[in-house]
């Protein structure tokens, strides 16, 4: 009888069945056991580095964002004083115009013509600092 690895061949000669055996079918990858990895306990020195690192790092952390909400207040403020200085700026050329026209000879002109004055041009003094 045969098996399902063997096959059967009838010898001419002895008018036998001989078996030839097949080979038999291995896996093509074979898994090798893996040896379990033994824990490795952490030193009192690893455990107070890593504990110092992580405290350092947070702190960092922390300080990063604490800076850079500093950094735009102060972008704000500085915005804010920038404004503020350009609108003095404005007011104080708008004032120096009117002081100008104020003090123009024209104008000085026109003010003692209505009081009934008059300017005598021989009179008058420039003074410079």
């Amino acid at each position: 009888m045969a098996q399902n690895a063997a096959e059967q061949i009838i010898d001419e000669t002895t008018n036998e069945a001989v078996e030839i055996a097949q080979p038999m079918q291995r896996p093509i990858h074979t898994s090798v056991p893996l040896a379990q990895p033994k824990k490795i306990t952490w030193s009192k020195f690893e455990k107070v580095l890593v504990s110092s690192c992580s405290l350092v790092l947070t702190f960092m952390m922390v300080m990063l964002v604490a800076t850079k909400i500093a950094a735009t207040n102060s972008q704000h403020k500085l915005q804010n004083v920038n404004t503020t200085i350009s609108k003095v700026n404005n007011s104080n050329t708008s004032t120096r115009q009117v002081i100008n026209e104020l003090t123009s000879q024209s104008h000085l002109e026109k003010v003692a013509q209505k009081s009934g004055l008059t300017i005598s041009n021989t009179d008058i003094r420039n003074v410079n600092k």
